[in-house]
This record gives C-alpha cells, structure tokens and sequence, in this order.
C-alpha cells in the first residue's frame, strides 16, 4: 500500500522579510502620526495657557483704565519725554475700582502695572504685577495715605509705583502688589493721541510727569509677550532677561501691528536660546480706549 506525504504550506524566507518590512513601515507610520499628533496637542495646549494668561490680564486693564480719574488736580505716573522707560513699562494712575483696604472698602484706587525686576524675589521675579491700593479721597485715616492732590505726586507718596522691584511696606502681608500675570514677562504701552490721532510714545504735550493730561490720549495700547510653564521652566531667569531686552520698546510712527511684528522678527532670529521655549512665546496686544467723560 503507498503512503502519500502531506505537504504542509510555510512562508519562505523572501516572504517573510517582505512582512516584516512591510509591517516596520506601518509601525514608523504610526509612530510618526502620534508623534505629530502629540506635537500639535501640546502646542494648543500652550496656546491655550496663554490665552488663559492674556484674556483675565486685558479684562482687568479695561476694567482699570475705563475708570481712570480724569482731573487736573491729580498725577500720574506714565511716559513722558522726561521719563522715558526702556525694557518693560512702568504705569500708575487713580482709578474708580475697588482695592485693597484694611478696614472700609474704598470707591477709589492707586493702580499700578509692572513687571518685577528683583532677581532675589524668585515668586515675583518677570511676572506681570498689579497694585490696587484703595484709598480715602480725604485724611480722615491718621495711618492711611489718601489720595494726594498736586503739588503732592503719586509716585512721591507711593515710591514703588515708580520702581519694578520696591515695596512701600516691608511687611509682606501689607504689600498690595499682587501677580496677576503670572507667565507675562515683557510689558509695553503706547497711546493714540487725542489731537492727531497717530500712534505716538507720549502726547506731544507730555514734556514732565507735571504737564501730563490724560485727556490728552484718545487710547493706551498694552503689547504683552506670554510664555507658557512648559516653556519658562526650559529658561533661567537671565535667559528670561535676556529675551526681554531683545524685545525693542515701541518707538512713535509705527502702524497698527508693527510692534508685535518686530517682536515676532526677534524671537525668530535668536539663536542662543532653547527653540522649544522661544517657540511658546505668544504675543499679544489690546487696545483701551479712555472716554471723555
């Protein structure tokens, strides 16, 4: 009787190579995809920390600067061709908000905005800081300063408004500059002037803190440069110094949008700095318009 051999089917060599590299492909495909995908969810993840850091930022301000105290009688603390500011802006001013008050509240307030300069205070250091001092329009408080009225200057009874690192009170707990922007290192502001309309540094008219009328502006621009915490913890906080001195203050005849273009231009061409950090820079500007009334 013959017996008949079961011939059993197998993949040869060449067969199998040609799986395996076929299925290689499929697996770097794959990985690529993720990887691309993971790439774009992180970068709106950082898009949205600092739209989350800008939009608060810009509804305060608006708030702010929409109950300026107008009058003649009162100073500010602004630019001026006596006082120019490089690198991140000073601004100080009386406004009809609420602050902080030890005892009563209070209709009206000293504001100020700044970026913390003082490389010792690691909490405060290049994060966007905010003052909202409520005060008496009279000396009823014998321990309180109230709202003080020309020849007396804001900055002279509250000298922080005119610094980016002192406090007025030693006492931490007393101190009421408070971090309202806690990943915006680099602050600037510019006006529309009332009379021409143009975009200007300061109004012609503001040749001292004395000559200065607010009325003189129709609107302040505040341009605000954000970093996300993913990115800030890649930077030390010389590298965030340095990234605000490359960052050129506004300069009067520029358009509508040409200073966050130049600081765009600028984060473009650094080098020196890590690109994933430079690359969740987010600039913004906003701009407030100051009524008659």
């Amino acid at each position: 009787m013959r017996s008949t051999a079961r011939v059993t089917p197998a993949f040869t060599l060449a067969e199998m190579l040609v799986a395996i590299s076929v299925l290689t492909l499929l697996v770097l495909l794959i990985t690529q995809l993720l990887n691309n995908a993971a790439a774009l969810t992180t970068a709106g993840n950082k898009r949205m920390d600092a739209d989350s850091q800008a939009r608060p930022l810009f509804e305060r301000m608006a708030l702010d600067f929409a109950q300026v105290i107008k009058r003649s009688d009162v100073s500010y603390y602004v630019k001026t061709a006596a006082t120019p500011m490089t690198g991140n802006d000073l601004v100080g001013f009386y406004s009809a908000v609420q602050g902080y008050y030890p005892t009563t509240p209070s209709p009206i307030s000293v504001v100020a905005y700044r970026v913390n300069s003082d490389s010792s205070n690691s909490v405060a250091y290049n994060c966007l800081e905010r003052m909202g001092k409520g005060l008496d329009w009279n000396g009823a408080s014998a321990t309180n300063i109230p709202v003080v009225f020309r020849p007396l200057t804001l900055h002279g009874a509250w000298p922080s408004v005119a610094s980016s690192s002192a406090y007025d009170d030693t006492d931490p707990a007393k101190r009421t500059y408070e971090i309202i922007g806690p990943q915006v290192f680099r602050f600037e502001y510019y006006y529309v002037e009332k009379a021409t309309g143009n975009l200007v540094a300061y109004p012609a008219a503001w040749t001292s803190l004395s000559a200065v009328a607010i009325k003189d502006a129709a609107a302040i621009v505040v341009a605000i440069a954000v970093i996300d915490p993913k990115s800030k913890v890649l930077l030390s906080n010389s590298q965030v110094a340095a990234l605000v001195e490359s960052l050129p203050d506004y300069a009067s005849g520029l358009r509508p949008g040409d200073l966050l273009a130049q600081w765009q231009s600028a984060l473009n061409n650094i080098t020196n700095l890590p690109r994933p950090a430079v690359s969740g820079i987010r600039l913004y500007e906003r701009c407030f318009y100051i009524s008659d009334q």
